[in-house]
């Protein structure tokens, strides 16, 4: 009886032993996981909170505003809360979620991996009504007179500013994107991209240095029958330099990051200042006026109004027909004759979807597409649709031009 009992307690001890020598060695062997925030305590208390109490958050400092859910929709119930407290998801920048409320306030969501199952989130509010986005937004004036914003940082952990902020600039001649190359190639890898509708031409080219990759961007767009060109270098390190989960964070961060939806935001802040007036404000100034002088220079800018679009560019009424009409004071009358827009135009030819081209006097361009379709829109100026096909240089085949 007494050996049995010897033998029982021998067990207990041998499976106590064992219990804590495996607890011991899993502690060791993750402990850079466990301790990455220092003392492992809250982190411990919210994963417990996660599993057996219900809940899809949980707080874990009240004076820092950190959080916690599992990994996986993470975001989305960042998303829910922060919208039960008045704000709007805008945009992700990094590891960022930026927020913005209906009285102007801003918040921002600050993501961070404690390993594959659970995420940390860091919530900043600025309920100052003075800036959106918690100020993250620089806006800046270029000698060439461009004013545009730019985020002074990218809000993520394994993506840094290399050549920052970015380059701006404005040149005189019509956009056009021809794709070709390779990111890894000498002058690098372009193509056309849309962005909300909205067309930029990419080039990237990227090289490798120790342990990271440098990639340098230019985006370039059509502005006020302009091209518009930003200019910028990313540092990206390599994932593949970490253990897990860091590993995986890097990547999850890589895939998560919008370098499209940041430079689409810029684009839209850009303002073009210019002491030139428009045709629309030298009529406004001659139209009153009966000397010579004023009545010939009214009539030189009437003679530039060749269709639809002027007329309306010039700031004259449309009236209410169908299909849409503007009338210029020298009793002309122009008629929409458009089902499209330059921008898809271009699109369209870039993507090889051109069978021929006809031109008018009044920049009414119309394309047979190969499918049959036609589409109608008014060129910028005279000739840049043939510019255009021209600058593809034979990659879509034959595409027949004509003109009246």
């Amino acid at each position: 009886m007494i050996f049995e009992s010897q033998s029982k307690n021998k067990a207990i001890l041998l499976i106590a032993s064992l219990v804590i020598l495996i607890v011991g060695i899993s502690a060791l062997a993750y402990s850079p996981v466990i301790f990455q925030e220092g003392d492992p305590w809250s982190q411990i208390k919210g994963i417990t909170q996660l599993n057996f109490t219900g809940k899809d958050m949980v707080k874990l400092s009240s004076e820092e505003n950190r959080y916690m859910t599992k990994s996986k929709n993470g975001a989305e119930i960042i998303k829910e809360y922060m919208k039960g407290k008045g704000y709007n998801f805008t945009e992700q920048m990094g590891s960022g979620y930026l927020f913005q409320s209906s009285t102007g306030g801003s918040a921002v969501a600050t993501h961070k991996y404690y390993s594959r199952f659970y995420s940390l989130w860091k919530i900043t509010e600025n309920t100052n009504n003075t800036d959106t986005n918690n100020n993250l937004w620089i806006t800046t004036t270029t000698d060439s007179g461009v004013t545009f914003q730019y985020p002074k940082e990218l809000l993520a952990t394994y993506i840094s500013e290399s050549e920052w902020p970015p380059q701006v600039k404005i040149e005189n001649k019509q956009f056009v994107c021809t794709p070709s190359g390779s990111e890894i190639q000498q002058g690098g890898q372009t193509e056309l991209r849309l962005v909300d509708n909205r067309q930029y031409c990419v080039t990237q080219q990227s090289e490798g240095a120790a342990g990271s990759i440098y990639t340098a961007y230019t985006y370039t767009f059509p502005k006020d029958n302009k091209t518009g060109i930003i200019t910028f270098t990313l540092r990206f390190v390599q994932c593949q330099n970490y253990d897990e989960p860091k590993a995986t964070e890097c990547k999850n961060e890589r895939s998560a990051f919008d370098v499209d939806g940041t430079v689409d935001r810029i684009v839209q802040s850009i303002k073009i200042q210019t002491n030139q007036l428009s045709i629309a404000d030298e009529l406004k100034e001659c139209l009153p006026k009966s000397d010579t002088a004023s009545h010939e220079r009214c009539n030189e800018l009437l003679a530039t109004i060749r269709n639809f679009d002027d007329c309306v560019n010039a700031g004259f009424s449309i009236m209410k027909s169908n299909p849409p009409q503007c009338a210029t004071p020298d009793g002309r009358n122009f008629t929409d004759e458009t089902n499209s827009n330059w921008n898809v135009v271009l699109a369209t030819l870039n993507n090889c979807e051109v069978e021929s081209v006809f031109q008018t006097h009044s920049k009414l361009v119309t394309l047979k597409l190969k499918n049959g379709n036609k589409l109608t829109a008014y060129e910028p100026h005279i000739d840049d649709v043939m510019k255009v096909v021209e600058s593809l240089n034979g990659k879509c085949g034959d595409i027949r031009l004509a003109t009246e």
